[in-house]
């Protein structure tokens, strides 16, 4: 159990990193919609949102899900109605965060709300973290 944390909390590390130098790397056009994109370190609930798509891609991994559920009651992924069930367990950084993901061709939006600022912020599945705005 031990090792499982260390290698994903390694991997997340990972992640962040690139998720940053990929952000410090990109131009500097605002982007349109509803969301804008910002540092990884602003947002306190990024590494919540960046274990849930971890967790999606794992999911998707194995095979093509047109539904994810994150799960804090599941130790294992297991098949439930129909739905690939993942492990998750969000800190208490988080007041919310998505519990069934909905996957387009691929394509998925995860959201977390932060318990300290009551923020919206979501990530998709390339990794890019945004805040949700009204």
């Amino acid at each position: 159990m031990k090792r499982k944390v260390l290698t994903t909390g390694l991997g997340l590390l990972v992640a962040t990193t690139g998720v940053l130098g990929l952000t410090a790397c990109s131009s500097d056009d605002a982007p349109s919609g509803e969301a804008a994109e910002t540092a990884t370190a602003d947002v306190d609930v990024a590494e919540d949102l960046q274990t849930a798509r971890q967790a999606v891609l794992d999911a998707l991994a194995e095979e093509d899900w047109a539904q994810v559920m994150l799960a804090s009651d599941v130790t294992n992924p297991t098949v439930k109605y129909g739905l690939m069930v993942m492990p998750f367990v969000p800190s208490e950084a988080a007041e919310r965060v998505t519990g069934t993901v909905n996957i387009d061709g691929g394509d998925f939006v995860i959201e977390a709300e932060s318990a300290e600022t009551g923020e919206t912020w979501q990530i998709d599945q390339d990794g890019a973290i945004t805040q949700v705005t009204e």
